[in-house]
């Protein structure tokens, strides 16, 4: 599904950022329910990586796309008679977060692309699917599957939100939690997981076989590619990371030592340097959070457009 999606993406990539509520798309609607430091300027060149900075949902576009947009229809009626609780635990990781990841790019799709932060956290309670007889939303799978919540510009909004929504569907989740609620918590899906959002990690397609590895790799990249070191004074990292080690319970005095077991050697140097000049200070007091940025993006990963979506 994530391919077939990411397949429809490049056909509709654009790069205007015309306002999409009038251009909202009828194929899917009907299917769906600091200053520059070392490590701080990335080259997202042709050969590491797609970026998709804006979607055109115009006929023309969608004509071009149609194969790809009647397969992805296919692929979302067989939810229905899916048994996720028959297959083992990595078999479950890697099917939630790839229908997480296919299912917010739908949503996209079928809404338009929100225009401020009250619409942007609708769209995770909108976007559903029926998995097996049960309604799933995209916010239902974060927080009732993984029991995690991605990173979003007013989280303290969506949590009165959620508090009003659960009066109306505490049982349907309650019952979604304990049929397909994992038994461990997994912080690692916090670097697979995109919602769209310019902070988030590459797309990718996780597989049964492989997603524990797949998932490693993946935090590897995220932080290799998102942390700034700032004059040798200070550690930069993103908001993603911060949620992940509280979900991981990483003290932040076991921060760096963490960050610096998830970068190239170059970083590494650059770390140690920090803290050589500053000796007498705690690590946490060197780390500071880059803001979290919700605007529209995805990158998709290389080997993602490398193997084509029918394979």
């Amino acid at each position: 599904m994530v391919r077939s999606m990411a397949s429809v993406y490049c056909w509709l990539r654009s790069t205007s950022s015309a306002n999409t509520e009038q251009n909202k798309s009828q194929f899917f609607t009907k299917s769906i329910l600091p200053q520059q430091g070392v490590g701080e300027k990335k080259e997202w060149s042709a050969q590491s990586s797609v970026e998709i900075s804006w979607i055109s949902t115009d006929k023309n576009n969608f004509s071009r796309a149609s194969y790809a947009i009647n397969n992805y229809r296919l692929l979302v009626g067989q939810l229905e008679k899916v048994n996720v609780c028959k297959i083992d635990t990595n078999a479950q990781i890697a099917f939630w977060i790839n229908l997480y990841n296919s299912l917010v790019m739908h949503a996209y799709l079928a809404y338009g692309i929100p225009q401020n932060s009250l619409r942007r956290l609708a769209l995770f309670h909108k976007a559903a699917y029926n998995v097996g007889g049960h309604v799933i939303s995209a916010s239902t799978i974060e927080q009732s599957i993984f029991c995690f919540r991605t990173p979003r510009i007013g989280q303290w909004l969506e949590t009165v939100l959620s508090t009003a929504m659960r009066k109306r569907s505490g049982e349907e989740n309650k019952l979604v939690s304990s049929k397909f609620g994992l038994k461990n918590c997994q912080p690692l899906v916090c670097f697979a997981l995109c919602t769209g959002a310019h902070s988030d990690p590459s797309l990718n397609v996780y597989t049964a076989s492989n997603v524990e590895e797949e998932l490693k790799v993946a935090k590897r990249e995220f932080v290799q590619a998102n942390m700034v070191v700032k004059k040798s004074k200070k550690v930069f990292l993103p908001k993603l990371v911060e949620k992940y080690v509280k979900e991981a319970y990483i003290s932040s005095d076991d921060l760096l030592k963490w960050v610096t077991e998830n970068v190239d050697k170059k970083l590494d140097d650059t770390i140690q340097k920090c803290l050589d000049l500053r000796p007498n200070k705690r690590a946490s007091l060197i780390i500071k959070w880059l803001p979290y940025n919700s605007k529209f993006r995805y990158l998709f990963s290389k080997e993602l457009m490398e193997k084509p979506w029918w394979a």
